[in-house]
């Protein structure tokens, strides 16, 4: 794979495949082309409208919910753009030009919703990428890092927040159910993946997370289960079977009791 200093993708998929809570070690500056719905950063969440273009700097927390009411055809669609800390720290020695706006970059404690002359400039330049080579990208992400510099009109939209030792775990335990729930998931594998023995962590999940493991897990697979139920073609028996319910009953047994209504139900009104 070819190395690259930084990453331009244009995303459009389902608004049920947009990714759970996450962060990672870069930046990110995503603009939503098509959709609407709640997101969370950090700290802060509100709701986002089609349009906003927002700067998330390393390790933030954060999730974007689209409403699945809102898309092009059947999907959502991001442009965004990745780098790394080390993009910023070697420009700065190579083009002592930019420094400036590059250390104003590298400053930055919080995430930023653009406005103004900032956001029109920073649109311009994000659809300006699209259908270009990595080679052709790369002036313009000179120009762009020179205009996400500016935060003389740009909102707050979330700020680093230190989860306690039980947030963590929970969510340790919220994400690892997240990539996993379509497959059986033991006590011995979840306490284990979270650091505790299995009695802990059942005490832990009744405390902590008001149900157990096995209701957690569940509840969530009910979620992915109704939301394909919704959005694709796939029948009741291939939806339970995908969701992690080898047991078709149990699984319409569950949803009825979770939703007040069956599968089927969802599939012939859209909702119950």
């Amino acid at each position: 794979m070819q190395k690259c200093a930084f990453i331009f993708d244009d995303v459009r998929i389902p608004p049920e495949r947009q990714i759970g809570m996450h962060s990672h070690s870069q930046w990110e500056l995503s603009c939503v082309v098509c959709g609407a719905g709640i997101r969370t950063i950090g700290d802060f969440t509100e709701p986002f409208r089609q349009g906003e273009i927002i700067l998330v700097p390393p390790n933030i927390p954060h999730i974007w919910r689209f409403d699945p009411a809102i898309t092009d055809g059947g999907n959502i669609a991001n442009m965004s753009v990745f780098f790394d800390s080390s993009l910023t720290g070697a420009m700065r020695n190579l083009f002592p030009e930019i420094e400036g706006a590059l250390a104003r970059i590298e400053s930055l404690g919080h995430a930023v919703s653009y406005q103004g002359a900032q956001y029109q400039t920073i649109r311009r330049l994000l659809e300006l990428m699209h259908g270009r080579t990595p080679e052709q990208r790369f002036p313009l992400m000179m120009e762009l890092l020179i205009a996400i510099s500016d935060f003389s009109e740009s909102i707050c939209t979330g700020r680093v927040r230190a989860l306690t030792r039980t947030e963590q775990r929970l969510e340790n335990v919220r994400v690892y159910c997240a990539c996993n729930y379509d497959r059986q998931i033991t006590l011995d594998e979840i306490s284990r993946h979270v650091g505790m023995n299995k009695s802990a962590f059942c005490t832990f999940m009744r405390h902590n997370a008001g149900m157990t493991f096995s209701e957690y897990l569940n509840s969530l697979r009910l979620e992915r289960a109704k939301d394909k139920l919704l959005h694709t073609d796939c029948g009741v028996a291939e939806v339970a079977v995908i969701c992690g319910f080898q047991n078709v009953t149990y699984f319409n047994r569950l949803f009825r009791k979770k939703y007040g209504c069956s599968p089927t139900a969802v599939r012939g009104a859209g909702q119950c």
